[in-house]
């Protein structure tokens, strides 16, 4: 409550301050025509900051080469649109396709001296196993022989030698009975001849496997010879010496395995100089790095280029990313601070004057640029939905909206006096009638009113061009609420 009534009395102050300066300067007596005035109108007011720029793509690669030669083939040609990876221009590559084709060959040949060396020591590796196993075998044989020479006949072997020579005795006994029977019929003139020969060779034998049979038993029974024994030994250290050579003899397999580390070293350096020799072919065919169109082509068939890797060849061609186009628009250090990011602009060209395209702030340059000694800042506006029509380059207007109010009340900036509190001077007839108004935005030219008129009111501006105290020179109000009224010449003055 005590508030309201506090901003009644500053109201009523400031009506009684407008009224005692109408009176006490005579506004009656001025002549209206003399005096400028305005309509309280209803209308649109957009208030926004300005500035002039060009257009720009999003992103824009140069492309450089890498190769140095002539230029023997160009595909592209400026405006052409382009998609990554697409080839572009052929540099003179006979010397880099006679590299390729060198460091190919040195590769194969590489490959077939590793496949040589790994079929040489499997070979060999597998060829020492078998003799080392062999001689292992042998060793192995040798040795149960000595230690079966060593030890003497086993009981139980002169047990079976008896055992042969009885069965050989009782065979041989058979067989001479057998002669005997056979004799006698021969003899009684009863079989042939052949029969008793016969009768005869089956003696002969079992007679012989006596003999065998007696010799055996007796060569158990007397034991082992010295002369076995040696030579047993000397079975021994010769099957031992041919398993150390054949033990030895894998020695070899490290040098061979040398062999196949070198020629696998050899592989890998063919094959890096291979890439390195694709890599200088790939060089001599210039692909784009990204989709786009063609900006600016700076070379020409059966010129002559450098190549570079660091951004230092000649540059073959420029592409920029239209998917996206922007505008480079600088803005005065005064209103700069007035522009946010994701503002809405509008963007005109006097290339195309019956359209207007439309933006978004994309973001405001962090560091300002003095042109002609004004200080800018560069503002990306990032176009919404452009247009084929649209070239890079273009100069473009760009006006960025600060606010804009749609069917406000609306008067000249003229109209209304005053700082803190402000007023107007409505026009009744041949007086001035001061109004306290509340204001909203400005362009500054035209003030929103948010209080105070209605529309179809005349408001006073001051005094009219070329009228008596007008705006031929300047006014000094008494106080801020003052109308620029006409000085009076004082009676009895010419």
């Amino acid at each position: 409550m005590v508030k309201r009534a506090a901003a009644v009395a500053a109201v009523l102050a400031v009506l009684a301050a407008l009224i005692w300066v109408v009176r006490s300067r005579g506004v009656s007596q001025t002549p209206q025509e003399t005096r400028r005035t305005a309509v309280v109108t209803r209308g649109d007011l957009l208030v926004s900051v300005s500035g002039t720029g060009t257009l720009q793509p999003y992103a824009q690669v140069e492309v450089r080469s890498r190769a140095t030669g002539t230029v023997v083939e160009l595909v592209v040609q400026e405006g052409d649109h382009v998609t990554a990876g697409q080839q572009l221009a052929v540099i003179d590559d006979e010397d880099a396709q006679a590299g390729y084709e060198t460091a190919q060959a040195q590769l194969a040949a590489a490959r077939a001296r590793l496949d040589q060396s790994r079929n040489t020591l499997t070979a060999t590796r597998a060829q020492n196993a078998t003799r080392i196993a062999q001689a292992e075998d042998a060793l192995a044989t040798v040795r149960a022989r000595l230690t079966q020479v060593l030890a003497g006949s086993r009981p139980e072997e002169i047990a079976q030698a008896r055992e042969a020579l009885r069965q050989t005795e009782l065979a041989l006994d058979l067989a001479r009975r057998n002669l005997e029977r056979t004799q006698q019929l021969f003899d009684a003139g009863l079989i042939a001849r052949s029969e008793l020969d016969q009768a005869q060779n089956q003696f002969a034998v079992a007679q012989a496997q006596v003999r065998a049979a007696q010799a055996r038993l007796a060569q158990l029974q007397a034991g082992s010879r010295p002369e076995d024994i040696a030579i047993a030994r000397a079975q021994v250290r010769e099957a031992d010496s041919a398993l150390a050579t054949a033990r030895a003899a894998r020695l070899q397999e490290n040098v061979q395995a040398a062999d196949v580390a070198a020629a696998e070293a050899a592989v890998r350096n063919s094959a890096a100089q291979l890439a390195q020799a694709r890599d200088r072919l790939a060089e001599a065919r210039i692909t784009a790095p990204i989709s786009g169109i063609v900006a600016r082509l700076a070379v020409q068939r059966g010129q002559s280029v450098i190549g570079g890797l660091t951004g230092g060849g000649t540059l073959v061609l420029t592409i920029a990313d239209v998917r996206v186009i922007q505008a480079d628009i600088p803005v005065d250090e005064s209103d700069v601070a007035q522009v946010k990011p994701g503002m809405s602009v509008r963007i005109t060209t006097d290339a195309l004057p019956d359209r207007t395209f439309t933006g978004r702030v994309e973001r405001i340059a962090p560091q300002s640029t003095v042109v002609q000694n004004v200080t800018q800042f560069a503002v990306i506006v990032t176009l919404e939905h452009p247009d084929p029509a649209l070239r890079l380059g273009m100069s473009v207007d760009g006006e960025f909206i600060i606010t804009e109010r749609r069917n406000v009340l609306l008067v000249p900036v003229e109209a209304v006096r005053g700082k803190e509190e402000k007023a107007a001077f409505l026009v009744e007839g041949e007086k001035l009638v001061p109004v306290v108004v509340q204001t909203g935005a400005t362009d500054g030219r035209q003030v929103e009113i948010l209080r105070g008129l209605t529309e179809g009111q005349i408001v006073d501006l001051g005094p009219a061009a070329g009228a008596p105290g007008g705006a031929t020179r300047p006014q000094q109000p008494v106080n801020p609420f003052q109308p620029q009224f006409p000085r009076r010449t004082p009676p009895g003055r010419g």
